[in-house]
């Protein structure tokens, strides 16, 4: 592991911490791994950033399947990679399908944190690193992306621990989520997210 690496505590929700760190999906110390990935990157470009580190850990079989559409990186479909090679540090990660990059939504970001949620209480699993993959897919993260993902993982939660009242599902045991970042610009990130976690979490 990087000695650079940088942390940052956002903020704590019931039992959960909540961090930024500068990994990617190959490099998350976590049980579960997520990264969104889209059709295809903007201009018809190549991966680059955090899904370039994962297609490389996989031997150029994250490119593979793609193409061969045997996960098509359409619209809500999701893999489940339970096989890990000893490349990537987590046991499992988990591919979220976001489409056309060309027709990206902040909706789209918001489905898929969701479903990472709802993954990891059906895996009982608790730790979790999320990627949203736009910087590697060629395009602006949009102003309100950081609001908009912890406003989502607290819906999510919320909905669980209401189950959980009504003794329909066990207790969440996520106890760490972390966004991954890169260096660029972290220390604003952090204050970003940081500011974003004290309008959300109230």
């Amino acid at each position: 592991m990087s000695t650079e690496l940088k942390q940052t505590k956002i903020g704590c929700y019931q039992n959960l911490n909540i961090e930024l760190v500068t990994w990617d999906c190959t490099t998350a110390e976590v049980e579960l791994s997520c990264a969104c990935i889209f059709e295809h990157e903007m201009n018809n470009r190549s991966f680059s950033g955090g899904l370039a580190h994962l297609d490389e850990a996989l031997n150029g079989r994250l490119y593979e399947i793609r193409k061969n559409n045997w996960f098509s990186a359409k619209l809500n479909d999701v893999l489940l990679l339970n096989q890990t090679p000893s490349t990537i540090q987590a046991p499992k990660v988990l591919l979220l399908g976001m489409g056309a990059p060309e027709d990206f939504t902040l909706e789209r970001i918001e489905t898929a944190i969701k479903t990472v949620v709802r993954t990891a209480h059906q895996l009982e699993l608790k730790s979790v690193a999320f990627a949203p993959s736009l910087l590697d897919t060629g395009l602006n993260p949009p102003t309100g992306l950081n609001e908009l993902m912890l406003r989502s993982l607290k819906e999510e939660l919320d909905k669980h621990h209401q189950l959980y009242l009504q003794k329909l599902v066990k207790k969440s045991e996520i106890e760490k989520w972390v966004f991954d970042a890169g260096f660029q610009n972290y220390d604003a990130k952090a204050e970003q997210y940081i500011a974003s976690f004290a309008k959300v979490f109230i």
